[in-house]
C-alpha cells in the first residue's frame, strides 16, 4: 500500500480532503465515518518542516538559522504567521462547536472543587438558564 500525503487538495475545487476511512495494516480492520483532523494535519508540508526544525532546535531560533538558512527576523515572522494560522484554526473550531451548558448543580460542584471562581460560576449559571 502506498503512502499518501495527508495534505491533499480536492482536484475539483482545491478544498482540503478529509479522511473518511481508517484501516489497520496489521489486522485489516476498517473504520469508516467522518474523522476530524487536528490543526496540524491541515498545515502545508513547508509549515510542518518548519515545526519539525523548531522542535529539533528546542525552540532556539539561533539554532534554527543555520538549519533553515534563514535570518532571525525571518524565522520570528514565520513563527508569528504559523501561530496565527494555528490560533485561527482553534478559534474556528471553537466557534463551530456548540457552547457547553452545565446544570446549576454541576456548576456549584465545580465551584466547590475550586475548578472555577464565583464570577465564572455565575456566568455559567446565567448561560444555562437561557
Amino acid at each position: 500500500m502506498s503512502k499518501i500525503d495527508s495534505n491533499l487538495q480536492c482536484p475539483a475545487c482545491q478544498g482540503l480532503l478529509s479522511p473518511t476511512v481508517l484501516s489497520c495494516g496489521h489486522c485489516n480492520i476498517r473504520v469508516e465515518g467522518p474523522f476530524q483532523l487536528n490543526e496540524f494535519a491541515t498545515l502545508p508540508a513547508e509549515d510542518l518542516h518548519f515545526l519539525r526544525i523548531f522542535i529539533q532546535c528546542e525552540g532556539r531560533i539561533r539554532d534554527m538559522e543555520p538549519a533553515l538558512g534563514l535570518s532571525y527576523p525571518t524565522i520570528r515572522t514565520r513563527l508569528t504567521q504559523l501561530k496565527n494560522k494555528l490560533t485561527g484554526e482553534l478559534e474556528q473550531r471553537a466557534a463551530e462547536e456548540p457552547p457547553k451548558t452545565f446544570s446549576t448543580e454541576e456548576v456549584l460542584t465545580r465551584l466547590e472543587k475550586g475548578e472555577i471562581n464565583f464570577d465564572q460560576a455565575m456566568s455559567l449559571i446565567k448561560k444555562g438558564s437561557k
